[in-house]
């Protein structure tokens, strides 16, 4: 059984040249869709910088003991660097569905990231 505090509650990390924790926790209020509360979570933490190409990846567990959030942030870890790429992953307390938001100066680093994932589902 999966605790309601763990699936509605969520950490937010961001990746720009450091990796930086939000430092703490935060709590989608009730009604609210958790996918949708992690989505706008990640692109807050996100600048928009004009013509950088950006996405938004969504990946939710389908078997347990699965680590969604992790495999997330080894992306974001592999292209992090430098201060045309950053990123932020929201991802629920429970491991349940994470979202990562990208943005790039070039659209080759998050083009990896989307190639990535592909491979990993398949």
């Amino acid at each position: 059984m999966i605790e309601p505090t763990l699936t509605r509650s969520l950490r937010v990390r961001s990746y720009r040249e450091v990796v930086r924790d939000a430092g703490r926790t935060f709590r989608l209020a009730p009604g609210v869709d958790v996918r949708t509360g992690l989505k706008r979570a990640a692109l807050a933490a996100v600048p928009k910088v004009e013509g950088w190409t950006m996405r938004v990846f969504t990946v939710e567990r389908t078997g347990a003991g699965e680590r969604v959030a992790t495999l997330l942030d080894h992306l974001a870890r592999r292209e992090m660097g430098g201060p045309d790429f950053t990123a932020s992953l929201a991802a629920t307390l429970d491991g349940a569905c994470a979202v990562l938001a990208i943005s790039a100066k070039d659209a080759r680093r998050v083009e990896r990231v989307s190639s990535a994932l592909s491979g990993a589902g398949g």
